[in-house]
């Protein structure tokens, strides 16, 4: 019995010794980090004894974490990305969620402007993508590259022996290891130093790690996340050199380790930069770019850390150099989270960042973080997407590394400027998922003030329809108050002795809302207010016309700004903005050459035709109205049909249905036509409303015209069959 109970005793005791050592052994492996205070409050509930919730902060919150809780937030939570930054102490990650809503104070707020058209066109075709598919499937050759191995420190020590040699006899190139403390994994750099301005740094990186379930237990072959995204800087650092470019600011190239357990190389990095006062004028992320898992091909994120600025201008490379031809490629928008990759870093100390995509983040490679991260799993043969995001890599180095910028306190940008008139700009889009109409020239694009929460929009607006969304709540969970903002590059008005502005929009809500135009003279430092409208104004719709006599002679930026107030939510809907000379009787076609065939018109380039003058949009041309009438005229006559826009959406389109949009009410009664190159009319078709799915599944491959006729007037699209 005595016996009995001893061993009872015993077993009781190494029983606590056990679990104490266990406790033990969780509580050393526990490390510091930040992450948004929702994904900690729902790591506590499934594992109360791997995170301590140490402070929280304007939904954001300083933990220790245990390695296991975060291999849960890192693979089942989030969209992308580790979802949790390594901090190295508990003052660091305290300070951290202090200023995690703060942006470093910049001197001056970069703008830039396309200015290298003959160096970007040689290097796109310069692009070869079988490079871009032996990069990949080396690095995937390690079997792993997670940060505790000898494989991945092997990955980095090979990258920059491939690097020194693509470099070879360069001496502004430089190709170095940075070594950290809180990774036994080295990151690489390779540095080409400016001719001019030196001390300015334009920036690509990614990170080279990899990860699959279990850490270094398991195969992490990482063909996708993120050796695609190492190969595609690699190739555009290849071209570069095959070209002997010289860039005017530093550039440099960068490979980070153990991006996947808290962006630990690229936080030391940047840190270190903003230690040193390096001015980085922009920072480009290249992680993940060989999976089309969208419609699109690029995919621009949004989330409120990357910079508005930096996005827009690469939106307006893709415009300019990738509208058509071999190097075509279509974008939008989407979102991430925290800690989504290494540009987070970069932007946690205030520099200006973007992060290109290769699909929308829901729809992006479903095998990363597994050993099914391979490169034959790719959707497209021979990294022929990756090839696209090199194109845009080179675009945005070259563009940035040898261009002026120019900047001001409102961060607008009015070197490229409107100055052909009658303008006409029809647009669609929500905030939190951008995208831009068929046939504009002009780049409208969101401010940051106004990024409510992810997903946020009317789920019954049709596609195609043009709206703004804004939302706004009183209980601690929306945004109260906050402005959407479209926000357009300038009208040059230098030519115009007056200028008038028009627009249509209505208001719906279930309390009041505020719509208001402003105007500025000085590139965004001051704004003065031109037009206000405030209260629920129904479906109708209402037309606005601002006379901006007083602003002719000067260069003038204009934002519309949908203002909520608390507890309201509701849409607020622009259409159909024009800008027109309001005076002056001068033939419109003076001056203007015939149009010519053998003649590669750019947009906004203008002819004449039949009596008639045309603008070239995207695509197509738009009638500006009769030779022999006024701008005035002509523009009265453009608001009397509404401009009779169509727009068609995807374009080209590669699955059995197009969207087309029809921008007034001349879809009443009217009869659309789809016509073969040959003239051959295929189908007629009634329209049944503004936004109509046409079936496209019996038609083969190639070029159509959808025709739109009212009485005797008609308007003509393009439709392209994949």
């Amino acid at each position: 019995m005595i016996m009995k109970k001893l061993n009872l005793i015993i077993s009781a005791v190494m029983l606590c010794l056990f679990l104490m050592h266990g406790h033990a052994q969780v509580k050393d492996n526990m490390f510091y980090a930040t992450m948004q205070t929702r994904d900690a409050q729902g790591l506590k509930i499934n594992h109360p004894n791997e995170i301590k919730i140490i402070d929280s902060n304007n939904g954001y919150s300083a933990v220790m974490l245990s390695p296991n809780a975060a291999e849960e937030l890192h693979h089942k939570v989030l969209v992308h990305g580790p979802g949790f930054i390594y901090e190295a102490s508990e003052n660091d990650a305290l300070s951290s969620i202090g200023n995690i809503n703060k942006k470093s104070a910049r001197a001056q707020r970069a703008a830039f402007s396309i200015t290298q058209e003959t160096l970007v066109r040689q290097s796109l075709d310069l692009v070869n993508n079988f490079n871009i598919a032996n990069q990949i499937q080396e690095l995937e050759n390690y079997g792993t590259r997670y940060h505790t191995t000898n494989s991945a420190r092997q990955a980095v020590l090979d990258l920059k022996s491939k690097w020194e040699g693509l470099a070879a006899g360069r001496g502004d190139v430089s190709v170095r290891i940075v070594n950290h403390t809180s990774t036994n994994m080295p990151s690489v750099v390779m540095t080409i130093t400016g001719t001019e301005k030196p001390d300015e740094f334009v920036i690509i990186g990614g990170h080279i790690d990899s990860t699959a379930r279990g850490g270094n237990a398991d195969n992490a072959p990482g063909a996708d996340d993120n050796a695609s995204g190492i190969a595609t800087i690699t190739e555009a650092a290849r071209v570069l050199f095959s070209m002997d470019f010289k860039p005017k600011r530093t550039m440099e190239f960068m490979a980070f380790a153990a991006e996947e357990v808290g962006l630990r190389g690229s936080k030391e990095i940047a840190e270190d930069y903003k230690r040193r006062n390096v001015n980085v004028v922009s920072y480009m992320q290249l992680d993940m770019t060989n999976y089309k898992g969208s419609t699109n091909d690029i995919y621009v994120s949004t989330d409120s850390y990357n910079d508005d600025t930096l996005n827009d201008f690469l939106i307006e490379l893709m415009n300019f150099y990738n509208a058509s031809g071999v190097h075509r490629l279509t974008y939008g928008t989407s979102q991430c989270n925290y800690g989504c990759s290494d540009h987070y870093s970069w932007a946690q100390q205030g520099y200006d960042v973007a992060f290109p995509f290769e699909a929308t983040f829901n729809q992006s490679n479903p095998n990363i973080h597994t050993t099914r991260d391979t490169f034959d799993r790719s959707p497209t043969p021979n990294a022929t997407h990756a090839a696209k995001f090199a194109k845009l890599a080179l675009e945005y180095l070259i563009e940035i590394s040898n261009g002026v910028t120019s900047g001001g306190p409102g961060g607008g940008d009015c070197a490229s400027t409107i100055n052909t008139f009658p303008y006409v700009e029809g647009f669609e889009g929500s905030i939190g998922g951008w995208k831009q109409a068929t046939g504009d020239n002009l780049n409208w694009t969101i401010d940051s003030n106004g990024t409510p929460s992810n997903g946020t929009g009317p789920s019954s607006a049709a596609q195609g329809s043009s709206y703004i969304y804004v939302e706004a709540s009183g209980n601690g969970n929306g945004f109260p108050n906050k402005r959407a903002i479209l926000n357009s590059p300038c009208f040059n008005l230098n030519g115009l002795s007056t200028a008038n502005l028009s627009f249509k929009y209505h208001m719906l809500g279930d309390a009041v809302g505020s719509l208001s135009v402003e105007a500025s003279t000085d590139n965004g430092a001051t704004w003065t207010s031109v037009f206000s409208k405030s209260g629920s104004q129904g479906s109708s719709w209402n037309t606005a016309n601002i006379d901006f006599s007083s602003y002719a002679g000067a260069t003038v930026q204009v934002r519309f700004n949908a203002v909520t107030g608390n507890s309201w939510q509701g849409d607020i809907t622009i259409d159909d903005v024009k800008l027109s000379e309001s005076g002056g009787s001068s033939d419109i076609c003076q001056g203007v050459a015939p149009y010519n065939s053998s003649t590669n018109y750019q947009i906004g380039d203008l002819v004449t035709y039949l009596g008639n003058l045309y603008e070239r949009i995207r695509n197509d041309w738009d009638l500006i109205g009769a030779c022999g009438s006024s701008l005035q005229s002509a523009a009265a006559a453009k608001l009397a049909d509404d401009s009779l826009l169509l727009s068609l959406h995807p374009n080209p389109v590669d699955g059995e249905y197009i969207n087309l949009t029809v921008s007034n009410n001349l879809w009443k009664g009217s009869k659309l036509l789809i016509i073969d190159v040959k003239g051959a009319i295929l189908k007629e078709i009634k329209l049944e409303g503004k936004v109509s799915k046409l079936n496209t599944s019996k038609l083969h491959a190639g070029t159509y015209f959808l025709t739109l006729f009212n009485g005797p007037k008609s308007y003509t699209k393009q439709m392209i069959k994949k």
